[in-house]
This record gives structure tokens, sequence and C-alpha cells, in this order.
């Protein structure tokens, strides 16, 4: 604190000036002391401006799908750890787990029909948007952090296989029940022979029991019925069973295993990712993908931009209207094919069918066209009647 300094008493002569003056220097004083009860108005503060984030509609919805299905995420060693089931379309199951903070992967082989062994090594990732991809030596994959989606190529040991899964286990079999649709592709594990290319409808009881309808869909009877003459519907009776040691999810047959199934929560419903493998009567090794989704009209929403992986090949499909431009990463090579929603095959084989697109290349015979049905905004899947594998396609 400062005080002004007392001046002498004054003159009465100059008394009145005098006192005008003392009152001035006082005034300037206590002004300078902070001793003024006239301080300058503070500026008006602007409150800050408050953004809600808006959740994303697929993941909300993938994550609502996850919860009514009783899914649970399979759990990493530590917070670290991602952990993904695949279904590798040589008809094994695989677990591979990355270390975000090691940048190390490791694939677990909980199922092979070729003495495939554990591998694991260091990784390299891109992220863009809600995309990651994750590169190594014979390793290329990625996920959909929206729906926990796995697709990719990998080589372990000396075999080259297509991968999808997810990053969801199945608690409750009874939560899978319902209705879906499905396309695969299926060969001889020996030589790429004697190729089989199941679709037609799947419908799996809460009790575990599922029909597998090839070539037809289920009556208002519930009988397996083909959906064109040119198709043979056949039916295959499957139970799930839930083996506690593994946690895994399998599909029998009579007595023997169909296959091994990964549970996809897309955000068009559940999904079916299934490692199919068995032996024919003539015990012949038959090895394959079959992937399942829930049957629903398909329109405008299939639009955009794939990028699609099957051995040997990767390719670009671009949907707009009825149009399906494919580009051949590897040659360069871009055509054009018409696409037709919600129908099974063309030409004979036509039929109307909830949930497929078909493609066909004008400049092709009329025996090939391939069919594609998405399985949810994450992803689609492909096959082409030329081919013996099914294209994976991740949605960017």
């Amino acid at each position: 604190m400062c005080f002004p300094a007392i001046p002498a008493p004054p003159s009465r002569k100059s008394y009145h000036m005098k006192n005008a003056l003392t009152f001035l220097v006082l005034g300037a004083a206590l002004s300078a002391c902070g001793g003024s009860d006239h301080a300058a108005p503070e500026a008006p503060v602007t409150p800050p401006v408050v953004v809600t984030p808006v959740a994303d509609p697929v993941t909300v919805a993938s994550q609502a799908v996850a919860a009514q299905a009783g899914l649970a995420v399979i759990a990493g060693a530590n917070a670290d750890e991602t952990v993904y089931d695949v279904a590798a379309d040589i008809g094994d199951t695989w677990r591979i787990t990355f270390d975000s903070a090691k940048k190390t992967y490791a694939i677990r082989v909980l199922s092979t029909q070729f003495g495939l062994s554990d591998r694991s090594g260091t990784f390299s990732a891109v992220t863009a948007g809600h995309l990651t991809t994750y590169t190594a030596t014979d390793f290329s994959v990625t996920v959909d952090a929206r729906t926990r989606l796995l697709s990719g190529n990998i080589k372990l040991g000396n075999m080259a296989s297509t991968v999808s899964g997810t990053g969801y286990a199945v608690g409750d079999v009874a939560r899978l029940a319902g209705s879906y649709i499905f396309l695969g592709a299926m060969r001889n594990a020996s030589n790429g022979g004697d190729r089989f290319n199941p679709k037609g409808s799947l419908k799996v009881a809460a009790d575990g029991s599922a029909q597998l309808c090839n070539g037809g869909v289920f009556n208002a009877q519930g009988v397996c019925s083909a959906v064109s003459p040119q198709l043979e519907a056949e039916n295959a009776s499957l139970t799930l069973i839930k083996y506690a040691k593994n946690g895994l999810l399998v599909a029998r047959q009579g007595g023997q295993d169909f296959g091994i199934v990964h549970v996809h929560a897309g955000d068009r419903g559940l999904a079916l990712f299934i490692d199919r493998y068995s032996r024919n009567q003539q015990n012949v090794l038959r090895v394959g993908t079959i992937v399942a989704a829930r049957q629903q009209k398909i329109g405008s929403e299939i639009a955009g931009s794939y990028a699609c992986a099957a051995p040997g090949i990767s390719a670009k499909i671009e949907i707009a209207g009825s149009t399906a431009t494919l580009t051949n990463n590897t040659s360069g090579k871009t055509h054009a094919e018409t696409i037709t929603v919600n129908k099974l095959g063309l030409g004979a084989q036509a039929a109307d069918f909830d949930g497929i697109a078909v493609f066909k290349d004008p400049a092709d015979v009329p025996a090939d066209y391939s069919m594609f049905m998405p399985v949810s905004s994450s992803m689609a899947v492909e096959f082409s009647t030329d081919r013996s594998y099914m294209g994976m396609c991740v949605k960017k």
C-alpha cells in the first residue's frame, strides 16, 4: 500500500488555488495506487462451443447386433492386443493376434487340414478412416474397426489362403437362430478339382440344429424346395456345437465335422463364416468356405468401392447404378458388367432370390457370371462361375 505526501498548510491568499491543486494531486496519487473506484470494464467472455460427437451408424448397428446375439469380444493378453478368429479357405481356422505396442502379429493354428504350424513376426499398418491394413511377409489383411471384421490373404507354410473372420466369440448358440442365405465354394484339397458352388438358404433353430438347403429355399411348410426347375434342391441336416475346450463353434453332419463357424456382427445382421472341410463318400478331403448372411432385399446401398481378394487375385470393384466396373490390379485391365439385383443365377437358372446380385460381362459366354452378396457395410463376397474360389471384398 502507498500513501500520498501531505502538503504544508497554505497561506490564506492562495488557499483556494492550492486547495484545488491538492485535490488534483491527491486524486492522481490515489489512482496510481489503485484507489480509484472506476476500474476499466472487463471484455465479455465468449462461452466455448460444445460439439457433440455424432455416433457412426454402422458401429452403433453392429454393436447392437453383437449385444442381441450375446457375442463377446475375443480378449487379448493385455489392452494392446486385438484378436480375430478367421476361416481360411483351405479348410483351416486360425487365430490372429496384433500387438499395437510391439507392432507384432501372431498366427495360432486352431484347426488345420495340412499340418500347418504357428507363425509370428512384425507388421506395418496403415489406417484410412475406419479401415486398417496390416502387412508383413506373405501377409496382407484389412480390419474394419466398426464391425471387427478381418479379411485378406495369408500364406502359412506352403499354403496360400484367403481369410475372413471376426473379433467376436459366440456365447449362446440359441441366439444365432434365424434364416440366412449363403454362397460357397468347395474343391478337392489335393488338387483343387471337382469344383462345387453351393448357394441357397440356411435355417438355424434355437436348439442348435440347422438345415442347409442348397439350390433352394424353405417353403411355408419348412421343406427345402428348388427355386428354379434348373436347380436341384438338396437338404443337409447340421448340428451346431460349442466346444468347451477351445470355445470354437463347430457344425457337425452325422458323425463328422462339417466345418467351424465364425460369427460376424454386421450392421445388416449376423453373418456366419464357415470354414468348410469334410470327406465325401469316396473319402476325398473337400475344403472351402461358406458365407451366410441374413436374407433381405438389396438395392442402391451396395454402391461404392470394394477391394477384393482371392488366391492369386487382387481386384477392385466399383458399383454405380446398374453397372459394376472391375479392375484386375495385377494386369491393370478394366471392364464393365451389368448388375441384376435379387436374383440367383442368370438365363435358364435365373430365379428371384433376395440378397444376391448377379454381375454379367456381355462379352462372356452365357454360363459365365458372378454372384455378389453383401454381408454388411464392411464387406461382400463374390463368386464367379469360372473360378473355384470365392472372393472376399472389403468395402472402402
